[in-house]
């Protein structure tokens, strides 16, 4: 591509050059042409008035005139452009030196510039590309943490619902241990009440029945009577569980 581009640019200089050479070789042929031919004109003028004034002369005299004159008038008729070797070998040489200093100083700065520019925008682009692909990682990464906090609230959650569901077990387990333990209790005390009342009942009922006996028997009774009475006592009771 670059090598088209410098071969497009030194036709565009080159050929301007090369045209304006030949114009050069050509413009001093034309112009000695143009002299000639003003110059037989001039001839032609000066043998018509020779013609005038020698009129009175014989055909013969005359004939011979108009002979020289038409051979002077084809003589003076020269072509317009002729070749110079000369000048065009100088203008090959004028060719070839500008096409050197092309070569040697201007083409490569040419392509010194279009090879900068070219590696500009490579630079250019191979930045934009990678800033690109930094921004798709930066993005890919924050969409990962993003997914990863969603991931964490959502084990936060449900870690919570089951720390709320195994509290509340266990809170309802406690609460049942609680009442049986106060359930248990309230039986042992109603238990350790009735134990109490029946001794005392017992041990009112002894003693009413030793007034009894006492006052029925007319003597002290002994310790032994004393039980057996008890015993007796105990045995018509009601038994109330």
């Amino acid at each position: 591509m670059k090598r088209l581009l410098a071969l497009c640019l030194s036709s565009c200089l080159v050929v301007p050059v090369f045209a304006a050479g030949l114009a050069v070789v050509a413009m001093p042929s034309t112009a000695m042409a143009q002299a000639e031919v003003i110059e037989a004109d001039a001839s032609d003028v000066e043998l018509l008035d020779e013609a005038d004034h020698d009129h009175d002369h014989d055909g013969d005299h005359e004939h011979g005139a108009a002979g020289d004159h038409d051979a002077h008038a084809d003589e003076a008729k020269t072509p317009i452009l002729s070749f110079d070797f000369g000048s065009a070998f100088w203008n090959l040489v004028i060719f070839l030196a500008v096409l050197a200093v092309l070569s040697l100083f201007v083409w490569p700065n040419v392509l010194h510039g279009l090879q900068a520019r070219e590696d500009k925008i490579r630079e250019d682009l191979e930045s934009a590309e990678k800033a690109n692909l930094d921004a798709q990682a930066i993005l890919a990464g924050y969409q990962s943490k993003l997914d990863e906090a969603a991931k964490q609230v959502q084990q936060m959650l449900a870690d919570a619902r089951r720390d709320a569901e195994a509290n509340g077990q266990k809170i309802i387990e406690q609460s049942k241990i609680e009442a049986a333990t106060q359930r248990e209790r309230a039986v042992a005390d109603i238990e350790n009440a009735k134990k109490v009342a029946m001794a005392e009942l017992a041990s009112q009922t002894s003693e009413m029945a030793m007034k009894v006996a006492r006052s029925v028997v007319g003597r002290e009774l002994s310790a032994d009577d004393h039980a057996d009475l008890i015993k007796q006592a105990m045995e018509r009771m009601p038994s109330k569980n």
